[in-house]
């Protein structure tokens, strides 16, 4: 463990934080990015000042970056010999010390004698104690903390990142501090503060209950809305938390996070590891998201958050009879076969191999993993058959194959005052663990970290008519506040012929059953009578948007039907719809209404195309396609 001398700055080393001569201090930060400051100065920069101030004599403190100095200053003055900061107290050239400090984090944090949290974008003053009663005496009023000076400090860009979770956790001591160095409070005066806000318990920013009492689900929730720069990170900033060491993979993208759970598998009995609740916001509602929901693991610790997640409990039984407040349904569930160390997992390729209870109620099946709400209420793992991948039923392992069902919990409480489920018994079964391995051509395997565009063969050849690139087809995606892509038409051909008759049509649709269709094709009209065939070389562009309406509003067949027929109508006016003939090569859209509830609202739609630079004389580019509309509900 390397660490600085609060007096001069220099890196001095020691075999662990347990052999630190004296107490150290420790920062807890967000690094600068460009425009947010100097650069953080590496392991080797603070070398390279060191080696030329022992030429000049001077002090390295003076020389190093605003940072590192205040930093060290404020160590040194409230007594400490030694400070560890992570952006130069670890040398990255060296893997070894890299995996090692990573796994070795939260253990650095925790034996810290104090840790400054350094808020760079938050000015608030001192809170004092009586301000902070106040307040808090106000509970579980929302608007508590409602003062300008306490949302500063809740919008703090800290409380966003990843690494910062376990650096606000490990810590007995913990010190924030104002963009110029001030002191703010300590964790322990703003523990309400930071739960309301952020949902960290106060009794383990306290240190009053350790955090290994909660749940692993409740754990997880923790993360929220935090972001890492890596997405291999929002695995390792959460090893500590779990008490889980393994070795950091830079390149395997969000498999690390996947790679985190099979070691919380391997390791905690809790089974709330299991609990989430599918992906936050719409997007958990496309192709890919819901494969990505049938699964047993979570794709990212995001996939926690909510009000479930922080409020499920692992609760194995401990009694062999019914409870005499317990409704007559929960009675039935109360009797388990086996006890808590019967309940066991294996990662298989197949799937995760758990012996675990099963029962049936109204047909559907689910599986009790010994999960609570907070307040009493037994929650359950809905499951749905299905062959293992890339198997068939006849030469499947043997275990009955289960997919997460959607939703994927379930309540106990809905079954009052109906008819009771079946008792539960213990089965060994293949639980979907993993999306399929099976991808679409050109689908990357960590498709949970973007939003993938599928492939489009006919741009592929050299003589394609036209070119959309993925940049474009995805800003256009996000701002005509779509939720998915899909390439129909002449567009899934390859290589493209002159005489096809279907356009290409880019369709952007909604999980609300509304569109907009980019159609482009080649002229296959004929003119009017007298006049000879129209050349094909002409490009022609349209768009359609619409919706699902009456009867069709809820059916995904006639939906489909809708969009098929659009996207393959070569219909177009030639007088209007040829680019070649537009001014700039540049048209606006005036495309009908997605929305139901307002159908005298007009959206908008911008092409604008350009010759391809490396095909300019058969090929167009879609420049950039631009929306503007209503902006209303999507629901």
């Amino acid at each position: 463990m390397w660490v600085l001398s609060t007096d001069r700055a220099e890196l001095h080393f020691f075999p662990s934080p347990e052999d630190v001569s004296e107490d150290y201090a420790i920062l807890s930060h967000v690094w600068n990015k460009p425009g947010d400051g100097a650069p953080e100065q590496s392991f080797q920069d603070i070398r390279k000042i060191e080696e030329s101030c022992v030429k000049d004599g001077t002090n390295p403190r003076d020389i190093v970056s605003e940072k590192i100095r205040r930093c060290c200053e404020l160590a040194e003055l409230h007594g400490y010999k030694w400070v560890w900061i992570d952006t130069c107290c670890i040398d990255k050239t060296s893997s070894a010390e890299l995996s090692e400090a990573i796994n070795s984090m939260f253990r650095y944090y925790a034996l810290a004698a104090i840790c400054y949290g350094y808020l760079r974008d938050v000015d608030s003053d001192f809170f004092s104690q009586e301000e902070l009663e106040a307040e808090s005496a106000d509970l579980p009023n929302p608007s508590s903390y409602g003062h300008p000076r306490y949302s500063s400090f809740k919008r703090s860009h800290w409380f966003q990142r990843g690494w910062t979770l376990q650096e606000l956790v490990a810590p007995r001591f913990f010190v924030f501090l104002s963009s110029s160095w001030e002191v703010i409070g300590t964790k322990a005066d703003l523990a309400e503060l930071v739960e309301q806000r952020f949902g960290i318990p106060a009794a383990v920013l306290r240190l009053q209950v350790s955090y290994t009492e909660f749940s692993v689900a409740q754990r997880m929730s923790w993360f929220e809305s935090r972001q890492t720069t890596r997405p291999e990170d929002e695995a390792y900033c959460l090893l500590g938390l779990f008490d889980i060491n393994m070795p950091p993979l830079y390149g395997e993208g969000r498999n690390a996070f996947r790679r985190l759970q099979e070691e919380i598998m391997k390791q905690w009995a809790d089974t709330t590891l299991f609990a989430w609740t599918g992906a936050p916001g719409p997007l958990g509602r496309n192709a890919e998201a819901i494969s990505r929901n049938q699964c047993l693991f979570a794709p990212s610790p995001q996939y926690f958050s909510g009000r479930r997640a922080k409020a499920i409990v692992y609760t194995p039984p401990r009694r062999t009879r019914p409870r005499a407040d317990c409704t007559h349904n929960d009675s039935a569930l109360e009797m388990r076969v086996g006890n808590v160390h019967q309940m066991t997992f294996a990662v298989t390729p197949a799937g995760i191999k758990a012996h675990i209870p099963i029962f049936t109620w109204k047909d559907e099946v689910f599986g009790d993993l010994y999960w609570s709400e907070d307040q009493g209420c037994r929650i359950f793992l809905r499951l749905e058959h299905e062959v293992p991948d890339g198997q068939s039923s006849s030469d499947s392992s043997g275990y009955p194959s289960y997919r997460v069902g959607e939703p994927r919990l379930r309540s106990g409480s809905e079954w009052h005052e109906t008819s009771p489920p079946d008792p539960p018994s213990w089965q060994e079964i293949l639980i979907r663990h993993r999306p399929s391995l099976h991808r679409a051509p050109g689908q990357l395997p960590d498709f949970a970290a973007s939003r993938m565009t599928p492939a489009i063969p006919m741009q592929l050849t050299f003589q394609a008519p036209v070119r959309f690139s993925e940049t474009r087809i995805q800003k256009f995606l996000a701002e005509s506040r779509s939720d998915y892509f899909e390439i129909r038409g002449a567009g899934l051909h390859s290589p493209w012929t002159a005489d096809c008759g279907l356009p290409t049509a880019y369709v952007f649709k909604t999980y609300y059953r509304r569109y907009i269709i980019i159609k482009v094709g080649r002229c296959q009209q004929e003119g009017p009578p007298g006049t000879p065939r129209r050349p094909p070389a002409a490009m022609w562009a349209t768009v359609r948007g619409g919706c699902a309406t009456g009867q069709d509003a809820d059916s995904d067949a006639k939906f489909e039907e809708k969009i098929s027929k659009v996207s393959t109508d070569p219909r177009h006016d030639c007088v209007k719809d040829h680019v070649l003939e537009w001014p700039d090569l540049r048209r606006r859209f005036q495309v009908e209404s997605r929305y139901e509830e307002a159908p005298e609202e007009t959206e908008e739609v911008v092409l604008s195309f350009a010759r391809c630079p490396l095909n300019p004389t058969q090929t167009l580019i879609i420049r950039d396609a631009s929306w503007a509309g209503w902006d209303g509900p999507l629901v």
